[in-house]
């Protein structure tokens, strides 16, 4: 495919874009950079300037005038990176000075794949009859929905009825991603599924029986079967209440351009360029949309198209969510140049990032990933004169030794003069965040875990969840037991054991006295006893069970306690969360210790975002979402570390694309990091799309012969697959620190019989470490014994009180208890409780005293409310500096509770007005076209856009509608939307950035200041050359507005004062 030049150059050779830029480019980023207009792919390696290189190309491409910048297309995963990219090139075009006022060129376009699919659909949906504004939703309204539709489905059903009721969404959930991530239709399941079924009753038998493995295989193919029918009614269930997903709009998007080929002619002309960032984290359905938008057949008009994807095969991580390695390691096959050749692959190995010993560490890790066939990434070089970092490993004995050596050691590094947030703690799994959390806060160290599924592990926490379980489901005995024996109850081991005989004797008469058929004689015998015997059956009814009569009687109190709570069961998930928080009195007894109630905010928050697009919510799905979150860390989005001076705490999963000064590993042991596989055969799972339906079954493995000796086989080919995915997380893990990797491992955990062995890949650095004398062994070895006494955990919340603290309650107690006998006094005794000639009687002045007492105590209760301090965001947006400018204390207020908030009528109607003119600009749309929307008031719309064709902005083309921008003051980021800037040559002036005003609702000058000041940054001019206005839409007139550059600063100092 040809481009013609379309502007004069300003470059002639790379050397000139290396001065304009000040960057001394090595030759392969040159390579990259100046590639000419077709195909290609480039491997870049961890820290090798990936978004460095593809600003520079745009440089260059628009500077050698072969392109605009508008004429440009950038897609990447999430929205932070996009906008990082976005920034990145706008900084490099106005750095460059490429462009010129005069010349009127727009913004080039970057947004996420997802965006990107959405956008199709709501662009040229209608051309196949799809709803071009569905309502979106995500994580956790899903799971939601998936609950509605389990609880509401009418079965029967034999093979899923054996599943945990909180697992059966969420493997509906799985199925159905699955079916979207690889375009997968019920019908052809449906079929491999006959076809599997046929192969596996034809495996040759075992002594006349089915084999095991077998058998599990066939009970997975009728799972699945009833599974896809739960799926098909959730895809139904959505298409009625008008909701979808991003995978949805994906497949539909496919759809789309596979019936209506124009649209890909359509934006081959509209963009000239396109850079797919992260493709290695592509699924097979987003790469299908691409090769049908942007490649085609030899001699086809699509052939040849300049598309750059970049990426690294050794950094695919995310395979588990539907991620498609193979897709990088394809392009060249994928996307061929116009004479039919694999596009050009390029590569990019210099890392910039990390010290040369860290770079060892990374490449010996992908040492399995270099040897494995069909992986084609790069070993990593440290540039010339790049300083040498270091590298650390060490062994104890216990992880409680590890944990305190990693807390010490982030302390020494403070005191080092590394700030906080500098250092991070990567993990493998959740679960080891809590331990570290709670190590480094007892030291006074601040820390931030980053995402939800670490959260739910901190003793704070913890509790609630476990009390929502037990709401939900009578027989959760784990968290009947340790709500039981925690800090609340303390129920002695002798009283729990006592509770543990009373269960089982009530779960035996139980199924003596309901006993009627051999199936349910066999459903109870073959039930695990511990879903079978109900603890709060025991709590219930103790009977003449010999415990303890302090024990009967904080069982009675814990038994009111649920009752109570499970009568408000059906409330709306955040009230009973609430409800639950309140009852078991977790923030006062936070703030009465002095601790801190920042974790249960963030749970309260979190939960606040399980918000159903039908107002319709269950306790289960709740549940559901949070084992999600547990298990994968998924998320509604991906999480974000703020910019607090803190240190990170996250897994490994969450921390690829960031970096930090100094970067902790900790318990690299064996069956930890790396993980055993639990994703099991999709023979017998029947949550997992059978391999031959993935879009990349050819670079899979895949099933061989429907026998147990096939299976066998199988599972050992993704034993090994599985073990190259852990070599990849593990060398992201490495790559993310600049100057200090710490590596460290443990012999002994709780409960531990043997100690436990090394992680390969701690052996890896320790043999490293060991050469370079940076190796501690403080593990003892002496004994195989277990050193951790073997008694239950000790929780370490509430906090024990002081000698004060039980002063304290001890006095608040004493005075309720007098109170109390008052009440019930004759009024003659009452009398002598008053002072009689200011004189308290003696044996009063104990009583004034703990009032005295209480009320010091109470009075710094409400001085601690009353003064919270609360951290502003570190992303603001221009609307939210708004509100933080017109009312701190409600701004705060909201930040603590954020609450969703019912958009007015006037706020959609100038949504759909936005919509509109956004389409009207960038795809030309009759009135006609406009689908109507039920919530809308469609008269008022119609008046704007009647109004907007008779004004005086009708006929004039803006520069850019809806430009997104990213604007960093100090530790703060300003971001949001301009909604139209049109060049403005008069009255001194080069730009004018316009706001439209579609109600009389009071417009704010400092919401103009934030575009005036955004657009002059990203364009490099004097902010006195932009113009700053309020179109009033209805009444034709245009408000100019002071704008002065102060004004942004100006509020965002007031706020941080």
């Amino acid at each position: 495919m040809t481009i013609h030049p379309i502007r004069s150059r300003l470059f002639t050779d790379p050397q000139q874009l290396c001065d304009a830029l000040e960057i001394p480019f090595s030759d392969e980023q040159l390579a990259c950079i100046t590639a000419p207009l077709e195909p290609a792919v480039i491997i870049a390696g961890a820290g090798s300037g990936k978004t460095t290189v593809m600003a520079a190309r745009v440089v260059w491409l628009v500077g050698t005038g072969q392109v605009r910048p508008e004429q440009v297309l950038g897609l990447t995963f999430t929205r932070k990176a996009a906008a990082e990219l976005a920034g990145r090139v706008a900084d490099a075009l106005a750095r460059a000075r490429v462009l010129t006022g005069a010349e009127g060129e727009g913004a080039e376009l970057v947004m996420t794949y997802d965006s990107f699919a959405a956008r199709l659909v709501s662009e040229f949906g209608l051309r196949i009859g799809i709803d071009r504004d569905p309502v979106m939703i995500t994580g956790a309204s899903r799971f939601r929905l998936a609950t509605r539709v389990v609880a509401d489905a009418p079965g029967p059903f034999r093979s899923i009825s054996r599943l945990s009721h909180h697992s059966i969404p969420e493997r509906v959930l799985s199925l159905d991603a699955e079916m979207a991530s690889h375009l997968v239709t019920p019908r052809q399941i449906l079929e491999q599924s006959a076809q599997s079924e046929k192969a596996f009753l034809e495996a040759p038998l075992f002594r006349g029986k089915v084999m095991r493995d077998v058998a599990k295989a066939l009970d997975a193919t009728e799972e699945r079967r009833e599974l896809l029918s739960l799926v098909m009614r959730y895809q139904e269930l959505k298409r009625r209440l008008g909701v979808v997903e991003f995978a949805d709009q994906l497949r539909e998007s496919v759809r789309l351009v596979t019936e209506v080929p124009d649209v890909g002619r359509e934006l081959r002309h509209r963009f000239r360029v396109v850079l797919l960032d992260e493709y290695q984290d592509t699924s097979s359905a987003q790469a299908e949309l691409l090769r049908r938008l942007f490649t085609g057949p030899v001699h086809s008009d699509a052939m040849g198209f300049p598309v750059t994807a970049v990426g690294d095969p050794y950094q695919a991580i995310y395979g588990w969510r539907g991620a498609a390695s193979g897709n990088i390691l394809e392009f060249s096959y994928q996307f061929r140049r116009s004479d039919g050749a694999p596009a050009e692959r390029q590569t990019l190995s210099i890392n910039r990032r990390s010290g040369h010993r860290i770079l060892e560490v990374g490449n010996s890790l992908a040492s399995g990933l270099h040897a494995a066939p069909g992986e084609d990434g790069v070993s990593l070089v440290a540039p010339e004169g790049a300083p040498a970092g270091a590298v650390a490993a060490a062994m104890f004995d216990t992880f409680r030794h590890e944990v305190d050596w990693m807390a010490e050691t982030v302390i020494a590094q403070h005191d080092d003069g590394r700030s906080w947030k500098d250092q991070a703690v990567l993990v493998r799994r959740n679960a080891a965040l809590a331990p570290i959390f709670e190590a480094l806060r007892d030291r006074d160290v601040p820390v931030e875990i980053v995402g939800l599924g670490g959260l739910l592990g901190l003793p704070e926490v913890a509790p609630i969840v476990a009390t929502l379980r037990v709401l939900d489901d009578v027989t959760a005995n784990p968290e009947v037991a340790m709500l039981l024996t925690g800090p609340r109850w303390n129920l002695g081991l002798t009283d729990m054991e006592v509770l543990g005989a009373r269960a089982r004797e009530l779960a035996t008469q139980s199924a003596v006295d309901t006993l009627e058929s051999d199936d349910l004689i066999r459903a109870v015998t073959q039930a695990d006893p511990g879903e079978v015997v109900c603890l709060l059956d025991a709590v219930a009814d103790p009977g003449d069970a010999p415990l303890s009569a302090e024990g009967r009687r904080r069982l009675g109190r814990f038994h009111h306690e649920i009752t109570t709570l499970r009568r408000h069961a059906s409330e709306p998930v955040a009230d009973l969360v609430t409800r639950v928080i309140a009852t078991l009195g977790l923030e006062a007894e936070l703030i009465a210790t002095g601790g801190d109630t920042t974790q249960v905010a963030r749970f309260v928050a979190e939960v606040a975002s399980y918000v159903d697009v039908d107002g319709d919510g269950s306790l289960t799905g709740l549940i559901a979402y949070l084992d999600a979150e547990s298990e994968h860390g998924e998320g509604l989005m991906q999480a974000v570390p703020s910019e607090e001076d803190s240190v990170k705490l996250m897994t490994v999963h969450r921390a690829k694309g960031l970096e930090w000064d100094t970067v902790f590993l900790p318990s690299l042991v064996d069956k930890v990091f790396p993980s055993e596989s639990r994703s099991g055969v999709w023979p017998q799972r029947a949550d997992v799309l059978p391999a031959p339906l993935r879009g990349d079954a050819g670079s899979i493995p895949q099933l061989g012969e429907h026998t147990k000796k096939g299976i066998d086989a199988y599972r050992d080919a993704l034993k090994d697959e599985h073990r190259l995915s852990e070599d990849r997380l593990a060398y992201v893990a490495a790559t993310r620190a600049k100057r200090l990797l710490l590596a460290s491992a443990h012999l002994w955990t709780p409960g531990n019989i043997r100690p436990r062995a090394e992680s390969p890949y701690f052996t890896v650095i320790r043999e490293l470490c060991e050469a370079a004398g940076t190796y501690l062994d403080n593990a003892s070895r002496s004994s195989d014994t277990n050193p951790i006494p073997a008694e239950p955990a000790r929780a370490v919340w509430p906090v024990e009180l002081d000698e004060a603290g039980i002063a304290r309650r001890a006095s608040a107690a004493e005075l309720i208890t007098r109170a109390t006998e008052l009440a019930d006094a004759t009024e003659q005794d009452q009398l002598r409780w008053t002072w009689e000639s200011g004189v308290i009687a003696d044996e009063d002045a104990a009583t004034v005293a703990a009032w005295d007492e209480s009320i010091r105590h109470l009075t710094e209760l409400a001085q601690r409310r009353g003064h919270r301090s609360v951290a502003l965001p570190d992303g603001l947006s221009a609307t939210a500096l708004i509100a933080l400018q017109t009312d701190q204390s409600a701004f705060a207020a909201g930040l603590l509770r954020r609450m969703p908030r019912r958009p007015s009528t006037a706020a959609r109607v100038g949504s759909r007005f936005h919509e509109w003119l956004q389409e009207r600009f960038l795809l030309p749309a009759s009135l006609e076209e406009l689908e109507a929307q039920p919530t809308v008031a469609t008269g008022e719309l119609t008046r704007l856009i009647e109004a907007f064709e008779a004004g005086q902005f009708a006929h004039r083309m803006p520069m850019g509608v809806e430009v997104p921008f990213l604007m960093r003051r100090g530790p703060h980021v300003l971001r949001g939307r301009i909604d139209a800037v049109y060049a403005w040559p008069r009255d001194g002036l080069e730009y004018l950035v316009v706001d439209w005003k579609t109600s009389n609702q009071a417009a704010e000058p400092l919401q103009l200041a934030v575009y005036r000041q955004a657009w002059a940054e990203a364009r490099g001019v004097d902010p006195a050359v932009v113009g700053a206005a309020f179109y009033h839409v209805l009444t034709d007139q245009l408000r100019f507005v002071e704008a002065p550059v102060g004004l942004v600063d100006g509020a965002l100092e007031v706020a941080d004062s």
